[in-house]
Formats: C-alpha cells, structure tokens, sequence
C-alpha cells in the first residue's frame, strides 16, 4: 500500500469536497465542477499544491495496469476496518505495540533539536523507508535503555 500513502491526501481533499457539491441551478455540469476544484485548489498552500501537482504526474505516467492495481488496492484498503486504516495513514502498518510506545517514548525524551532533525528525516522518506527508520531508532532507544523489572 505504498502508493497509497501518496495519494490519500489527493482523495482527502478533493474527493469527498468535490462529489458532494452539486452545480447550481442552470449552470452547465462541467463549469460547475471547474469551479467547485478552483474553490477547493484556492484554499490549498503552495507546499500542498505542488504535493498534488506530483501525484497527478505520477497518475500521468501511470500504465492502464498499474491504474487497475492502484484502484483494487484502493477498494482492499476501503474494507478495512477504521483503526487499521489510521494506523496505514500514520504509517504504523504492521509495527508491534511495542514499537509504537517505544517511539512515544524515545520521542518524549528526546530533546527539541533531536525531535526536529528526527522529523525532518522523515519527511525526506518514503512510506517504507520511513517504518524501517522509525523501527531502527526504537530498537537502539530500547536497547540503551534499562528492562523494566
């Protein structure tokens, strides 16, 4: 569910906003439409419009298969129950208990510098890339630190 990630915030945004407006009275469809997604992008920062600007190029460069893929990975992640989805959204997928009040932890006690440099690096990763670093810092806080007795 790689892809996903990516392109949860596009669907976030627009999807839901977008199908519920419907055109006003005597106005064509389209041009209602056209104008409901200027209302929706003018809201959005620069950082968020270039965000969505990189997935509509990825979906561009998309094959018709890896479009079929992407919309069955989009349905298995619909039937999922709400607290997997969040735990997907966190990038949390999959990670032990353990692991996650480790990171609270770690993160807690970390100093605002680290915390900042910490973030920064994971901004810079994919989804993946991301769970394993997040994995690795928590296995080297926990081994620094003393077992509970």
């Amino acid at each position: 569910m790689k892809t996903l990630t990516c392109l949860g915030f596009v669907f976030a945004l627009l999807a839901a906003p977008l199908a519920a407006q419907a055109p006003a009275a005597g106005t064509p469809a389209s041009s209602a439409g056209e104008l409901a997604a200027l209302e929706q992008f003018l809201n959005l920062s620069d950082a968020e419009l270039a965000q969505l600007e990189a997935v509509i190029a990825r979906l561009r460069a998309m094959t018709p298969a890896q479009r079929a893929a992407l919309r069955t990975e989009i349905a298995a992640f619909r039937q999922l129950p709400e607290p997997q989805r969040q735990q997907l959204r966190q990038g949390w997928a999959g990670m032990p208990p353990e692991i996650q009040d480790g990171w609270r932890e770690m993160m807690q006690s970390a100093t605002p510098e680290r915390r900042a440099e910490v973030q920064a690096k994971l901004q810079t990763l994919d989804p993946d890339e991301k769970m394993r670093y997040r994995r690795d810092l928590v296995e080297a806080y926990l081994k620094t630190k003393p077992a509970k007795k």
